[in-house]
């Protein structure tokens, strides 16, 4: 018998004459999420894509590591669900002899029925015979098994429509699969399979949901933010967006994340007295986060807003703010409330990191911001005020900082010129 994680697509069975594109993504990104984690091809771990699904082969010495290796996988986009199955080869055991010997069978169900037992519980046997060399029909087979369980170990109630556990086996041309549980995957596409976006990450809940709702539709992500202070090099791994960029980077590969000053901003606008000066800065953001995106070669800016949920939110500001760059504006959390917001900040485990103390700079600006402004008006007032905005845009980009995570680990950063040529010449998902 060999463990196996048995891996079933999401959207990908969907897919016409590129899905093989799709799933060598997903490929890419399982066995590469596996080695982050210390599980790679040089000990044993290997991925395999068949037909319908992928599996991934676990060495006997590592069979203790399966649950949390299970968890770890079942974070990556483009999985509808997975399991932990024994497997038996067709060609180590004899299951199509006319008369198959099945003890091995038994001993296993009899040892995941005593395993999974809970009190009061109920259970089903489910057999798919995809393959009738199989001399042994499947109801048959289920009937053999649940009085194995039923003799042998706790349980006691069947329910055949509801049951609380179920007993799979599965029985193809290539052997016979053997599972209890399947975990729920996130779903979506494949990271590195629709295109690269830069996310405009502040330190509250919404713009990281945001930015792991891109990668589920298959993006590459990247983060920038704006600091109110220069963050020290030796103090930007336990900064608090940082430990956030590095939680999506175990999900969705990898990150790099962007640090700005808006210092430079915030002096240019002192003593001005302009009413609009939140609406300002939001621009401002998103004229350097488009800077950015053009080094990095993404093809759009994503933010966390959410219709109406604060002042700078309301739509005249978001039209206000989009057509302040060329670049489109992703907005993936626009019709969210905040409480559905919050719940996918608690699934993605960013719920503690985010709702820790954290002076938002959109805060820092103003008091009380403007609901209503309009582009021509707050473009007026920029030409105004700031006749040396690109320069102004420049001295902020000269100061930036920047952190790269790959499935959660630190990489070292390559100068910036050799950085933006690799990002140009590679693949999405090796940028």
């Amino acid at each position: 018998m060999r463990h196996r994680i048995i891996i079933h697509f999401g959207e990908l069975t969907l897919k016409g004459q590129n899905r093989r594109e799709f799933v060598k993504k997903l490929r890419q990104n399982v066995r590469r999420k596996l080695q982050a984690m210390g599980y790679g091809p040089d000990n044993g771990w290997d991925v395999v894509a068949i037909h319908d699904r992928m599996f991934v082969e676990v060495p006997a010495q590592h069979s203790d590591d399966i649950e949390q290796v299970l968890q770890a996988i079942a974070e990556i986009p483009g999985i509808a669900w997975l399991t932990h199955v024994h497997w038996f080869s067709a060609k180590e055991y004899d299951i199509f002899s006319p008369q198959p010997e099945l003890d091995f069978l038994d001993q296993l169900i009899e040892k995941l029925g005593q395993e999974s037992y809970r009190d009061g519980a109920s259970f089903a046997v489910r057999v798919k015979r995809a393959d009738k060399r199989f001399a042994i029909g499947s109801k048959a087979l289920e009937q053999r098994l649940a009085t194995v369980l039923l003799k042998n170990t706790p349980w006691k109630k069947v329910n055949l429509k509801h049951a609380d556990q179920f007993f799979y086996v599965e029985i193809s041309s290539r052997g016979m699969a053997v599972f209890t549980n399947r975990i729920k995957g996130a779903g979506g596409l494949p990271v590195s399979s629709t295109g690269r976006v830069l996310t405009l990450l502040s330190g509250g809940f919404d713009s990281p949901v945001a930015a792991w709702l891109m990668a589920k539709r298959g993006c590459n992500i990247d983060l920038i933010h704006f600091t109110a202070n220069h963050v020290r090099a030796n103090d930007l791994e336990s900064y608090k967006v940082s430990r956030i960029a590095r939680r999506l980077s175990e999900i969705a590969g990898k990150v790099r994340l962007i640090m700005v000053p808006y210092t430079h901003f915030d002096l240019a606008l002192m003593d001005k007295g302009l009413d609009y000066d939140l609406m300002l800065f939001r621009r401002f953001m998103a004229k350097v986060a488009s800077r950015v995106a053009d080094e990095l070669h993404a093809q759009a800016l994503v933010t966390g807003d959410n219709l109406g949920q604060v002042a700078s939110q309301t739509l005249e500001n978001i039209v206000s703010m989009t057509k302040s760059i060329e670049y489109p504006i992703l907005r993936p959390l626009l019709t969210y409330d905040k409480d559905e917001i919050i719940a996918l900040s608690q699934k993605l485990d960013l719920f503690e990191v985010c709702k820790e103390p954290y002076k938002d700079c959109c805060a820092l600006i103003s008091n009380n911001p403007k609901t209503r402004t309009y582009h021509d008006r707050l473009q007026a007032v920029e030409e105004r005020f700031f006749p040396d905005y690109d320069e102004l845009i420049q001295q902020t980009l000269d100061e930036r900082q920047q952190i790269t995570y790959l499935f959660g680990q630190r990489q070292a950063e390559k100068p910036r010129a050799q950085a933006v040529e690799t990002t140009a010449s590679s693949e999405p998902g090796d940028a």
